[in-house]
């Protein structure tokens, strides 16, 4: 029998949602914190748990772990590549946010007790993956791993009933 989806809805709405708050954490400085980033973790893990729960609910509980997981990394796949489509479209809206994380890589590594040459040398090594196509590149592996490891506790908290399947002779 073919399960009900429900992926698109949840990712979209899920994908909206970080973009904006991306967005928002940016204008606020707080991108630039060590625990703003963390943070933007939570409505992402809340996101792919509705998936779930509605996937399950649609399909009246009749599901497994795998196509609960099936639904959430499908889930997770759409806001990853949301999230490479935005971070392409930050950099080009916001070209100073590269200088800003060259600046705030320089003074940490100065508050690491790191001398002239190796911060010169870390940061030249960090300008070469501070462009559009790698940024982009890695936001979506970074949210596509992240999304496999919230598709697995998604998927396991959804309510999961399955009935035998009927063999016909």
């Amino acid at each position: 029998m073919k399960k009900i989806q429900t992926h698109v809805k949840y990712a979209l709405i899920t994908g909206i949602v970080l973009i904006v708050l991306n967005l928002v954490w940016y204008i606020t400085g707080l991108t630039f914190t060590s625990w703003g980033g963390y943070i933007l973790l939570i409505p992402y893990l809340i996101g792919v748990i509705l998936n779930a729960n509605a996937y399950s609910k649609a399909n009246n509980a009749d599901i497994t772990f795998g196509q609960a997981f099936g639904s959430c990394f499908k889930a997770s796949l759409i806001i990853s590549v949301m999230a490479a489509v935005w971070t392409a479209i930050f950099i080009i809206l916001f070209p100073e946010f590269i200088d800003k994380m060259l600046t705030m890589t320089s003074d940490r590594m100065a508050q690491k007790g790191m001398d002239e040459d190796q911060i010169d040398q870390g940061i030249a090594m960090t300008k070469k993956f501070m462009n559009m196509p790698w940024m982009a590149t890695m936001a979506f592996i970074w949210d596509l791993f992240i999304g496999v490891i919230f598709s697995l506790i998604a998927s396991g908290v959804a309510k999961k009933n399955p009935q035998p399947q009927h063999i016909q002779q």
